[in-house]
């Protein structure tokens, strides 16, 4: 682990995110998915329900809206005005399919103010031809992406990284830096995780294998948290700014989030820098959860509240010239600065010696029957 890259100090208890799962049934199919329960629409009081049960076991500050393709819920508004009703931040994971100008209108009424786009190569999808290029591919998520921030949200990319395919990992990067609309990215690296063998526990009693055996979910063509290290540092010029380690292991990356400052100019990148973390961002953590009773999460990046930042981080860490150059190039009503964060996450898997390793804390929790479990794996949950 880099020495430079901030651990993120929460706790089970002090976990700032969890995951609500409102329904099963989707209108796309893609290589892989986790999802392996039958179609089911959940009702809004059974919603309502999970809801609070997350908030009894987490101190939240956001919350992210996960299926299924969530858009074939028909309460899907009211689910996002119930979740900010309780003073959470909110993202939402959808294919984009049917994301409508009514249903955005809608989702922004609503109080939405993150959708975050799945849409990769390997799917079989009505608004994309059967055999899409990567600039078809582009041509969707850009034209998604601003029909999202046309009404004043933030728009976020979702793609799951494929054994051998680290050239899909460079394109979504890419897309994400120079895209003058989409400012996350969450990148996940693929498992074999429908061949993992049935489990039984919870993040706060331990998750074990229900029978012993001898699968190792890791193939020699998967993708690695080195490699996308490698990938980020020697293409992009990128380092991690925060971490999560495993359960097992705090220097077990399997959690990497980067922090880039960039410019755009008329839709064009014309500069980005890529922001390590300072004692700012450490205290900031701290005061935060000490005022609040919670650390934060979600961040809606303005452009002014990103450039305090930046000169803060600046002078703690020695690069205020640099950072004072990248905002000198927002000078100009076409130019605009934005906050770009990735996210790279490793599933679940069980490794030589039969132990299963998931991230520490798992911030991408969902409630199962008596207690919290990571997503990638709920489905293996006895």
């Amino acid at each position: 682990m880099n020495p430079e890259t901030m651990v993120l100090p929460w706790t089970l208890a002090t976990v700032p995110h969890a995951v609500l799962d409102i329904l099963r049934g989707c209108n796309v199919r893609c290589r892989d998915c986790f999802n392996s329960r039958p179609n089911r629409i959940k009702p809004l009081q059974e919603v309502e329900s999970e809801l609070k049960s997350l908030m009894r076991r987490r101190k939240l500050h956001s919350l992210a809206i996960v299926g299924g393709e969530i858009t074939l819920h028909p309460e899907l508004p009211e689910i996002v005005r119930m979740v900010r009703g309780h003073g959470l931040h909110v993202e939402l994971f959808t294919n984009g399919v049917d994301l409508t100008s009514g249903l955005l209108g809608n989702l922004a009424k609503a109080g939405a103010e993150f959708i975050i786009l799945h849409i990769e190569t390997g799917q079989k999808r009505p608004d994309l031809v059967e055999e899409s290029t990567v600039q078809d591919i582009r041509k969707l998520r850009a034209q998604k992406a601003s029909m999202i921030t046309d009404f004043g949200m933030e728009a976020g990319l979702a793609v799951t990284l494929y054994p051998g395919k680290l050239e899909e990992a460079k394109e979504a990067v890419e897309f994400t830096l120079d895209s003058p609309h989409v400012t996350f990215l969450l990148a996940t690296l693929w498992r074999d995780v429908k061949g993992m063998p049935k489990l039984v526990g919870n993040l706060e009693k331990g998750i074990r294998q229900l029978e012993n055996g001898e699968e190792t979910v890791k193939g020699k063509d998967d993708l690695e948290m080195p490699q996308i290290r490698s990938l980020l540092e020697e293409t992009f010029d990128l380092t991690p700014f925060a971490s999560v380690g495993s359960n097992l292991d705090e220097n077990d990356e399997r959690w990497l989030s980067y922090l880039i400052a960039a410019v755009h100019s008329s839709g064009a990148l014309r500069v980005r820098r890529c922001i390590r973390p300072t004692k700012v961002e450490r205290a900031f953590l701290e005061v935060t959860h000490k005022m609040t009773g919670r650390y934060p999460f979600f961040q809606n990046q303005k452009a002014l509240r990103f450039a305090i930042h930046l000169l803060l981080n600046g002078l703690a860490g020695g690069a205020f010239s640099a950072h004072a150059h990248l905002l000198s190039q927002c000078i100009g009503p076409a130019a605009r600065l934005s906050a770009k964060r990735l996210v790279f996450q490793s599933p679940a898997r069980i490794d030589n010696q039969g132990r299963l390793i998931y991230c520490h804390c798992c911030p991408d929790a969902v409630l199962a029957e008596d207690g919290l479990v990571p997503l990638c794996i709920s489905d293996l949950i006895s």
